[in-house]
């Protein structure tokens, strides 16, 4: 809980900028040494929630305060934590700083946000979404395959799975972990994205066409790695497929 000693929260979620959070506690032989950030709107709920990942370079005081300003609006509870892609923080636990994108411990750091939104008694863990930009949307992409009956409604922007295996795909996710995603997920890239390919984003469409899960694909044309992610037509886009599956009510 909140104050316990190992889930701690510093300021008000429901303030414009939000709270700052700590946890650090040994489970199930993992030790987690985790920092992030948290926002929820004004009342007592129980409210929807979303997992907000950022990419490479980031942390949660850049792109996931930038997202979850957004979305607080939306009438979500958003949690984010730092990666070990991250930078300008400490790298906490698990994993190391080769360990990039949908790693392991990349994963297990966003399960373990789970069971903190579980903590809170005004989020409805029944409308859980996620969403992640570039390293971020790899991540999301494994804990979407990791934690299969965990969420409503998944997005991210700029990611993707491996498509030739090269050095600079290795922190994507392989085909393997997109097998077990059931979660509707939609997907959004721009077409002059030279970071992340486009490719990457067509290979995981496909894949899950192939296995019959609901999702959808947006291409921006003349979009850059770094346009996308905080589009207004994407923001929109996002908004209405958590509406459709039930993250948000009408």
């Amino acid at each position: 809980m909140p104050g316990s000693g190992a889930f701690v929260v510093t300021g008000d979620p429901a303030s414009p900028p939000g709270a700052t959070w700590s946890y650090r506690e040994t489970l199930n032989g993992v030790a987690y040494d985790l920092t992030g950030s948290l926002r929820k709107p004004v009342g007592t709920g129980p409210f929807p929630a979303v997992i907000v990942s950022h990419g490479f370079g980031g942390n949660t005081r850049g792109y996931s305060a930038a997202v979850g300003a957004e979305m607080v609006q939306w009438g979500l509870v958003v949690i984010a934590t730092n990666y070990t892609h991250a930078a300008g923080v400490a790298l906490g636990s698990p994993g190391l700083v080769t360990e990039r994108g949908a790693s392991v411990p990349n994963v297990q750091r966003a399960t373990r946000l789970l069971g903190l939104l579980r903590s809170l008694n005004y989020v409805d863990m029944s409308r859980v979404a996620a969403h992640g930009h570039s390293m971020g949307a790899f991540l999301t992409t494994a804990l979407a395959g990791a934690q299969p009956q965990a969420f409503r409604a998944i997005s991210h922007t700029a990611g993707g799975v491996r498509t030739g295996g090269t050095q600079d795909e290795l922190a994507a996710p392989v085909e393997s972990q997109v097998a077990s995603i059931v979660t509707p997920y939609q997907i959004h890239h721009g077409d002059a994205d030279v970071v992340v390919p486009l490719e990457m984003d067509e290979r995981l469409a496909s894949l899950l066409r192939a296995r019959g899960r609901t999702h959808e694909l947006y291409i921006y044309p003349g979009g850059t790695h770094n346009d996308v992610p905080f589009s207004r037509q994407m923001f929109d886009r996002v908004r209405s497929w958590y509406r459709t599956h039930g993250v948000l009510t009408p």
